[in-house]
């Protein structure tokens, strides 16, 4: 009796206005039941109230959050928190849309009016990818102009229009640089005379057959004699020339001493020396 008595008396304080309206009686199953009924009525009443979360009544294993829990190692959970399942961070490069070309967009290209010596037979011919708009036009304000357009711009600047008229205007040029202590290049006593020393002591070769073989492309050299440009008409011609020009100007051994001659921009690649 005394300790269902003193149970009654140690309810919440909350719920003080309901125990001091019951009975403290004398039999030993009377006042429990008395007691618990409106002790499970006011509970009844918090329950049905709204807590400080909203899965205080769920149970917490069928909450999303839970479910998608990423644990590292061992079960623990990372150290800066619960990572994102579904994230894009990882990814080299975001995903695009498709591609979609269209619609089209005609853009134009301005060339000198010697780009006209292709005719319409390179502007108009047959199987392109990106047809081509061709247009010759001479007025005072704009002056001799041709026009191409295509929607593709590689088309448009195609290298083939480009090399044509570099042909007409100023041609092609290939510098061969010479390194070296004591590698030289002059014309001795004049043009065409050219020779060539590969170093100290080295013996002088005359390259004066090269210089007069292509009577279109024409040989100089620098006042220090360590550049030597060959310039002529088309890639071709200039290519061979200059080709042949290096070979007679490269060593053995340049690539151990670094002496010699080389394109422009074209360094030889250097080996290392074997030692005994």
């Amino acid at each position: 009796m005394l300790s269902s008595s003193r149970h009654l008396l140690r309810q919440p304080s909350c719920l003080g206005h309901l125990s001091a309206s019951v009975p403290l009686l004398t039999c030993t199953s009377t006042p429990i039941l008395l007691a618990r009924a409106p002790v499970a009525a006011a509970a009844g009443h918090l329950t049905n109230a709204r807590g400080f979360s909203d899965f205080s009544n769920k149970n917490q294993r069928n909450v999303p959050a839970h479910k998608s829990k990423a644990l590292q190692y061992f079960g623990v959970e990372w150290f800066m928190g619960r990572p994102s399942t579904e994230t894009n961070t990882g990814m080299i490069e975001l995903p695009k849309d498709p591609f979609d070309p269209k619609p089209y967009k005609l853009d134009f290209r301005k060339y000198p009016g010697v780009a006209s010596g292709l005719g319409a037979e390179f502007y108009y011919r047959d199987g392109q990818k990106s047809p081509l708009s061709y247009y010759h036009m001479k007025s005072p304000a704009t002056g001799d102009m041709v026009a191409v357009g295509a929607t593709d711009p590689r088309a448009r600047e195609a290298r083939m229009i480009d090399n044509y008229v570099k042909e007409k205007t100023r041609g092609f040029a290939v510098q061969i640089v010479l390194e070296g202590r004591g590698v030289k290049a002059y014309f001795e006593p004049k043009y065409p005379k050219l020779m060539v020393r590969l170093g100290v002591g080295a013996k002088v070769k005359d390259l004066t057959e090269y210089v007069v073989r292509d009577p279109d492309c024409e040989v100089s050299v620098n006042k220090k004699g360590d550049v030597v440009v060959v310039h002529g008409p088309n890639k071709p011609r200039v290519g061979t020339l200059a080709y042949r020009l290096l070979k007679v100007m490269q060593p053995k051994l340049q690539t151990y001493t670094g002496k010699g001659a080389h394109f422009a921009f074209h360094p030889v690649r250097r080996l290392a020396v074997r030692k005994k």
